[in-house]
């Protein structure tokens, strides 16, 4: 069996949840790879961690994550239709949110997303703030993330 790896969509990662991530792997001895447009500094330094430049242009670090990653590796991504091609080929994806995608949830989540988009397109919301990241999203990932993590090592 592959060891597992973390990747990391990182364009839109929060920098809470990258500084967590590098703290866990550092603990578990587990390689993390940041994929980007541009380079994302690490909050702290290790031969366990890697950032992969990838080119401009829509969607290369996920091609590039979706090309490397395997079915022991861990993808952590914002991107919803993303996390449908990874659950596509058995590869673990969650969001900076706490919420693991599965098969069973992700056309949901991908629809959810679809009508939210309609709707900030004509200007109507419902009330939330869309983007906001707080205390609670983090919690509900850490939570989940540790909770995946622990079926994987075991």
């Amino acid at each position: 069996m592959n060891k597992m790896r973390i990747f990391v969509d990182a364009d839109s990662c929060p920098c809470d949840v990258r500084d967590y991530i590098l703290e866990k792997a550092l603990r578990l001895n587990v390689n993390v790879i940041y994929a980007a447009n541009k380079v994302i500094p690490f909050s702290r330094e290790s031969s366990l961690f890697a950032m992969q430049l990838c080119p401009e242009g829509k969607d290369s670090a996920d091609l590039w994550i979706l090309n490397a990653a395997c079915e022991s590796d861990i993808v952590v991504t914002r991107d919803i239709p993303f996390a449908k091609r990874l659950v596509e080929k058995n590869i673990t994806a969650i969001n900076d949110r706490g919420t693991l995608f599965s098969k069973e949830n992700v056309e949901y989540l991908l629809k959810e997303r679809d009508l939210s988009m309609q709707m900030a397109a004509l200007g109507l919301h419902k009330g939330v703030k869309f983007g906001s990241y707080g205390k609670k999203e983090f919690s509900a990932f850490v939570k989940c993330f540790n909770e995946v993590l622990e079926k994987k090592l075991n």
